[in-house]
């Protein structure tokens, strides 16, 4: 009854879409949907689709499984196509009708483990860390990035995790993972929204991983998550949240989350024991509130940002300026066309570049400068998959986000390359820029004086060449490998014994700012 009331609420008009899109094999997709999909699930995991108010059931069929969204919380069709697929990633459509008309009844696993070969995989004895991802992209953002430094620190200091994502919509990512871990395990879990319960098969699938990996501790990546929290607390184990987000300049996040900056605030601190955060700023937010709260700045691999070229200009060519990351207003986007367009009025000889991946924010806004014929010009150079081709190609980076930013982690990389920063003087941004030394900071929203200090920066090729050497020297002195370990270190001895790191000698770099 449940596949014909499903096939019935379905239209032909919709059955000829799912015959063009999968031919064949529609028939089966559909009867294998019908009797996996979780309506009310599918509905809280994705609040776009409740508030479209069409047929969740038609949505998933015809266009979630393509988007790469989970049809139920008792499989990852991600993480199924791409266990069983062999030596090749199967589709989700395929993944689906492979589980449900062979899969299942050879006892297939849907939600499956991907063996990892980190360095303490085959270790005994040592603390075990589940560690939970808030998101996998098919690209690579901060945070998964610093999830990646993280997870490498603590086999450095012979901690043993196993990681969960609630997607594999990466292998490369996944394939990252295990090489770090002693397995990658794929669970369909979504972002906590205030009011919201979480789903009790999610809950008992933590509840068995974490018992079966035999894990001492639960360290959830962000504090967008709840279900790891919540099914660690039933097992009597301590959770560790890493907080890499400032609720109160991000509007776009307590939205996303149907909450208060204080409700964020409250949820993270009542569902943690202990709270990570990537920066001073980021600690001031959430300390005393009776939960500890350690500071583990971002880290950068110093040896492999030394390849970047050292920075040159003469003054003889175009000075180029980069804003890198999301292409979306509250990362500055506007700011950055506004820049163009000062420099433009004062002479200053220079191409402004940026990249990410296109937004239709961007494309807007590209297409509005066209038609009014703005002065300054934009050059969208795409996305960059390894940031260091885009350094290499710049002179300057800027940060003119709207929100606060918890760390900066293109700032930072951008002094690992050598390249002096301009950025609005607030969130934590002071303290990776040293006004004067490694680059400038202005008033935030004061477009005019970032021209101001970019103008002085092309009118002086010496001082612009300091400041890079200058940045690249900060980072290595103050957010290497070795200063992660160490911080990271200071922060688990609240949860459980670790192996001890000693700090290197600082260097005479300059540590204060303006």
């Amino acid at each position: 009854m449940k596949v014909w009331r499903a096939f019935k609420s379905l239209g032909w008009g919709q059955h000829k879409k799912g015959w063009r899109q999968h031919g064949w094999r529609y028939p089966f997709l559909f009867w294998a949907v019908a009797r996996l999909f979780n309506k009310p699930w599918y509905l809280l995991r994705y609040p776009d689709v409740a508030a479209a108010k069409g047929s969740a059931f038609a949505h998933c069929l015809l266009y979630g499984l393509d988007e790469g969204r989970e049809l139920s919380p008792r499989i990852s069709i991600s993480g199924y196509g791409y266990r069983y697929g062999g030596n090749k990633w199967w589709g989700p459509a395929q993944a689906v009708i492979h589980y449900w008309w062979w899969g299942r009844w050879r006892g297939l696993s849907p939600m499956p483990c991907f063996p990892g070969s980190g360095a303490q995989a085959a270790l005994n004895g040592q603390p075990c860390l589940a560690v939970f991802a808030h998101t996998v992209n098919p690209r690579l953002y901060g945070a998964e990035r610093s999830l990646l430094d993280a997870l490498r620190t603590l086999e450095t200091l012979g901690v043993a995790t196993v990681v969960v994502v609630p997607n594999v919509s990466n292998p490369g990512y996944v394939a990252t993972l295990q090489r770090v871990s002693r397995a990658v395990y794929a669970i369909p879990y979504g972002w906590w929204r205030e009011g919201e319960a979480d789903d009790a098969t999610t809950l008992a699938a933590i509840e068995a991983l974490l018992e079966a990996t035999g894990a001492n501790a639960v360290y959830v990546n962000t504090l967008t998550l709840q279900a790891p929290s919540v099914a660690a607390r039933q097992l009597g184990l301590p959770v560790l949240t890493h907080v890499r987000e400032l609720p109160a300049h991000d509007p776009g996040l307590c939205q996303a989350l149907n909450s208060s900056v204080e409700g964020v605030v409250a949820h993270a601190v009542a569902h943690s024991d202990l709270l990570i955060v990537n920066s001073q700023c980021t600690a001031e937010a959430f300390q005393h509130r009776g939960v500890p709260v350690a500071v583990v700045p971002n880290m950068i691999d110093m040896p492999v940002w030394q390849t970047v070229p050292a920075l040159q200009f003469d003054g003889q060519r175009p000075l180029r300026i980069g804003l890198l990351g999301s292409l979306i207003p509250k990362k500055g986007l506007v700011d950055f066309a506004a820049l163009a367009d000062a420099l433009a009025r004062k002479g200053v000889a220079v191409e402004c570049c940026l990249y990410g991946a296109s937004t239709p924010d961007l494309e807007a806004l590209l297409h509005q400068r066209l038609k009014m014929g703005k002065e300054g010009y934009l050059i969208h150079k795409g996305y960059a998959e390894d940031p260091q081709d885009a350094l290499a190609n710049l002179d300057i980076v800027v940060n003119l986000s709207h929100f606060q930013e918890s760390f900066g982690r293109t700032v930072l990389e951008a002094m690992a390359a050598g390249r002096p920063v301009v950025a609005y003087d607030w969130g934590a941004l002071p303290e990776l820029v040293t006004h004067g030394k490694t680059g400038f900071l202005a008033p935030k929203g004061d477009v005019q004086r970032v021209a101001q200090w970019v103008e002085t920066l092309a009118r002086e090729p010496q001082l612009l060449i300091a400041m890079g050497h200058a940045g690249r020297q900060r980072a290595n002195a103050l957010f290497s490998a070795k200063a992660h370990q160490v911080a990271m270190a200071q922060a688990l001895s609240y949860l459980f014994p670790v192996a001890t790191v000693e700090a290197e000698p600082q260097s005479d770099v300059s540590v204060s700012n303006k």
